[in-house]
């Protein structure tokens, strides 16, 4: 197992979001979205109908990657690998330069700015976008950018071959805001997103194994937005070879991601940190997974998603896909969300405040479909356990 390295009109849409750049999100239970809230899978539409040759949850080409807070009903993602927004389930291409391949939208805010990375004849390039824009604006020394927050700064990083090392950069609009130091003795992988009060997440690792080993420490990191103030390094950073990977951190702090196991099948295991300074809270699987991540945490109401994997004996029981979108509140048994059709995996990488958790899902057809759930606390349920072998 493993991770697989790997969101009308134009003007009323832009009132619309701009009115909501100053609305304060509403306070919420976790996993609940009010009793009138109708559970529904909502498919997006794709760029194209073409078939994704070797669809798969890790091998992503087609996802919602972050949900727009607030009823704006923007999404935003990639659709065969290109960088896509959804109004609704209206599909919207991201005007690109004419050199640009492989590209995806990583994050939306609240005004409805996007970022996201593609790839072009001069490498990676971070980006920003607005809904209606005629062109992408490059970030300045940018190569990816996966977070922005609701006053517009972004995070992201860019590798730098003179230095032979990933620099982690913030950008406010397009001027460069700092550039984000790695503690000492590490250096940084890359980074993962930022809340409304400037706190950042990312990753790395030490900048030389261990003595007299081949072994390197690789924590999940964490800034301030207090320039001043040293960047964290989570816990825990031990030697044990094992990997740590942050994904997202919500308005109070708490960052969510998942720990990947040194031992020889690499399993994975969600994690969350309450605090930056706190011990990591290990989620508990899914009954009869091997295994899970988390990929967003929802900004106030502390509910996390990601993939629960599993692994069958041949032939598989039924209804049995090897991964499926998890969902858990911080407390109780982990929860699974439900496919287009039997035996079709699902995986989730967005949520929100309003429990709408965005990702992809398998159809009966063997097509990778962009879908949101909502009212999503309704619909997720836990797994019956696998029943006891027989002796």
């Amino acid at each position: 197992m493993g991770t697989r390295n790997a969101r009308i009109g134009l003007a009323a849409l832009g009132s619309l979001l701009a009115a909501l750049a100053v609305t304060a999100p509403a306070q919420a239970a976790p996993g609940g979205a009010g009793a009138g809230c109708k559970p529904s899978i909502q498919v997006l539409e794709r760029l194209s109908p073409a078939e994704d040759p070797h669809p798969s949850p890790w091998v992503r080409r087609t996802q919602v990657s972050a949900i727009a807070p607030g009823p704006s009903r923007l999404a935003v993602g990639m659709s065969g690998m290109k960088a896509v927004y959804w109004i609704g389930t209206r599909v919207f291409a991201v005007p690109m330069p004419a050199d640009a391949g492989p590209g995806a939208l990583t994050d939306v805010n609240r005004s409805g700015l996007m970022v996201g990375k593609v790839l072009t004849s001069e490498g990676s390039k971070a980006f920003s976008y607005r809904h209606g824009d005629s062109a992408i604006t490059l970030l300045p020394g940018g190569g990816a950018a996966y977070g922005v927050n609701d006053h517009g700064v972004i995070v992201g990083n860019v590798w730098d071959a003179a230095q032979n090392r990933t620099i982690a950069r913030e950008w406010s609009g397009t001027r460069i805001r700092r550039e984000l130091p790695a503690p000492a003795g590490y250096l940084i992988h890359f980074m993962s997103g930022i809340n409304n009060a400037g706190q950042a997440v990312g990753n790395g690792e030490t900048s030389e194994p261990l003595p007299g080993t081949q072994i390197w420490i690789t924590p999940g990191l964490h800034w301030s937005a207090d320039p001043r103030t040293a960047p964290r390094v989570l816990r825990p950073a031990d030697d044990t070879g094992d990997r740590y990977v942050t994904r997202g951190i919500d308005e109070s702090g708490r960052i969510v991601g998942y720990q990947k196991q040194a031992s020889a099948d690499g399993s994975e295991i969600a994690v969350m940190w309450n605090r930056p300074d706190g011990p990591p809270v290990y989620a508990p699987w899914a009954p009869g997974a091997m295994g899970g991540t988390f990929e967003a945490v929802s900004p106030n109401t502390h509910v996390a998603v990601g993939l629960a994997e599993f692994r069958y004996d041949s032939p598989p029981p039924a209804d049995s896909p090897d991964a499926r979108a998890q969902y858990w509140t911080g407390s109780g048994p982990m929860r699974v969300l439900p496919g287009l059709a039997p035996s079709r995996f699902t995986a989730a990488f967005a949520v929100t405040d309003d429990d709408r958790v965005g990702g992809a899902a398998l159809d009966a057809d063997g097509r990778v479909q962009p879908v949101i759930w909502t009212c999503a606390a309704k619909q997720a349920f836990v797994l019956p356990e696998a029943p006891a072998e027989k002796g």
